[in-house]
Protein backbone atom coordinates (compact mmCIF):
# COMPACT_ATOMS: atom_id res chain seq x y z
CA UNK A 1 0.00 0.00 0.00
CA UNK A 2 1.73 3.82 -0.80
CA UNK A 3 1.53 6.26 1.32
CA UNK A 4 0.42 9.65 -0.01
CA UNK A 5 3.17 12.12 -0.09
CA UNK A 6 1.32 14.82 2.42
CA UNK A 7 1.15 11.97 5.21
CA UNK A 8 4.85 10.95 4.61
CA UNK A 9 5.57 14.64 5.13
CA UNK A 10 3.38 15.46 8.30
CA UNK A 11 4.85 12.21 9.93
CA UNK A 12 8.51 12.97 9.07
CA UNK A 13 7.91 16.80 10.13
CA UNK A 14 10.65 17.49 13.61
CA UNK A 15 7.88 17.55 16.96
CA UNK A 16 7.16 21.10 17.41
CA UNK A 17 8.88 22.82 20.30
CA UNK A 18 7.97 21.76 23.89
CA UNK A 19 7.09 25.40 24.80
CA UNK A 20 4.28 24.90 22.06
CA UNK A 21 3.09 21.30 23.05
CA UNK A 22 2.58 22.69 26.49
CA UNK A 23 0.58 25.76 25.51
CA UNK A 24 -1.21 23.58 23.21
CA UNK A 25 -2.20 21.28 26.02
CA UNK A 26 -2.53 23.60 28.65
CA UNK A 27 -5.00 25.81 26.34
CA UNK A 28 -6.70 22.18 24.84
CA UNK A 29 -6.90 20.42 27.97
CA UNK A 30 -6.54 22.76 30.73
CA UNK A 31 -8.29 26.13 30.08
CA UNK A 32 -12.08 25.02 30.13
CA UNK A 33 -11.53 22.17 33.01
CA UNK A 34 -13.57 22.52 36.16
CA UNK A 35 -10.63 20.62 37.73
CA UNK A 36 -7.89 18.57 38.14
CA UNK A 37 -10.11 16.15 38.19
CA UNK A 38 -11.61 16.83 35.14
CA UNK A 39 -7.97 16.63 33.36
CA UNK A 40 -7.05 13.15 34.85
CA UNK A 41 -10.18 11.86 33.97
CA UNK A 42 -10.07 13.39 29.93
CA UNK A 43 -5.80 12.33 29.95
CA UNK A 44 -7.67 8.38 30.77
CA UNK A 45 -10.36 8.69 28.06
CA UNK A 46 -7.56 9.82 25.23
CA UNK A 47 -4.77 7.18 26.59
CA UNK A 48 -7.24 4.48 25.88
CA UNK A 49 -7.15 6.01 22.51
CA UNK A 50 -3.34 7.07 21.69
CA UNK A 51 -1.33 6.48 24.77
CA UNK A 52 1.98 7.83 23.35
CA UNK A 53 0.27 10.82 22.52
CA UNK A 54 -0.64 11.12 26.17
CA UNK A 55 2.46 10.22 26.72
CA UNK A 56 4.09 12.88 24.38
CA UNK A 57 2.31 15.45 26.68
CA UNK A 58 4.24 14.39 29.53
CA UNK A 59 7.22 14.33 28.09
CA UNK A 60 7.18 18.01 26.80
CA UNK A 61 6.36 19.58 29.52
CA UNK A 62 9.28 17.53 31.14
CA UNK A 63 11.53 19.23 28.92
CA UNK A 64 10.29 22.54 28.83
CA UNK A 65 10.97 22.52 32.71
CA UNK A 66 14.43 20.86 31.89
CA UNK A 67 15.46 24.06 29.96
CA UNK A 68 15.99 27.26 31.73
CA UNK A 69 12.86 29.87 30.45
CA UNK A 70 12.84 33.81 30.71
CA UNK A 71 11.09 35.09 34.07
CA UNK A 72 8.01 35.21 33.83
CA UNK A 73 7.39 32.41 30.85
CA UNK A 74 5.93 29.50 32.94
CA UNK A 75 4.12 31.89 35.08
CA UNK A 76 2.39 33.60 31.98
CA UNK A 77 1.66 29.85 30.48
CA UNK A 78 0.16 28.92 33.24
CA UNK A 79 -2.20 31.72 33.71
CA UNK A 80 -3.10 32.72 30.08
CA UNK A 81 -2.75 29.31 28.11
CA UNK A 82 -4.04 26.94 30.94
CA UNK A 83 -6.87 29.66 32.90
CA UNK A 84 -5.46 28.67 36.18
CA UNK A 85 -5.06 30.62 39.21
CA UNK A 86 -1.94 29.39 41.27
CA UNK A 87 -1.91 31.06 44.97
CA UNK A 88 1.11 33.25 43.62
CA UNK A 89 0.21 33.74 40.19
CA UNK A 90 3.34 35.72 39.36
CA UNK A 91 5.81 32.91 40.69
CA UNK A 92 7.37 30.95 38.01
CA UNK A 93 8.53 28.82 40.96
CA UNK A 94 5.18 27.82 41.71
CA UNK A 95 4.41 27.48 37.68
CA UNK A 96 7.19 25.10 37.65
CA UNK A 97 5.89 23.18 40.49
CA UNK A 98 2.01 23.07 39.41
CA UNK A 99 3.50 21.81 35.66
CA UNK A 100 5.39 19.09 37.38
CA UNK A 101 2.36 18.03 39.29
CA UNK A 102 0.63 17.75 35.77
CA UNK A 103 3.15 15.87 34.29
CA UNK A 104 3.29 13.64 37.38
CA UNK A 105 -0.98 13.17 37.03
CA UNK A 106 -0.40 12.38 33.38
CA UNK A 107 2.35 9.89 34.37
CA UNK A 108 -0.03 8.10 36.83
CA UNK A 109 -2.91 8.06 34.21
CA UNK A 110 -0.66 6.31 32.18
CA UNK A 111 0.51 4.04 34.84
CA UNK A 112 -3.68 3.26 35.79
CA UNK A 113 -4.17 2.63 31.56
CA UNK A 114 -1.19 -0.19 32.19
CA UNK A 115 -2.73 -1.96 35.44
CA UNK A 116 -6.73 -0.89 34.97
CA UNK A 117 -7.79 -4.03 37.08
CA UNK A 118 -5.50 -2.28 40.19
CA UNK A 119 -6.85 0.10 42.39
Amino acid sequence: MEIPEALRARANQPSPPAIDQVRDFLSSYVADSVGLDEVRRNMARFAQISRRTVERKAEAIEALLATPQPPGTLSWMVAADGNWALDDETSDAAAEAWLRDIAALIRGVLVEAENPNND
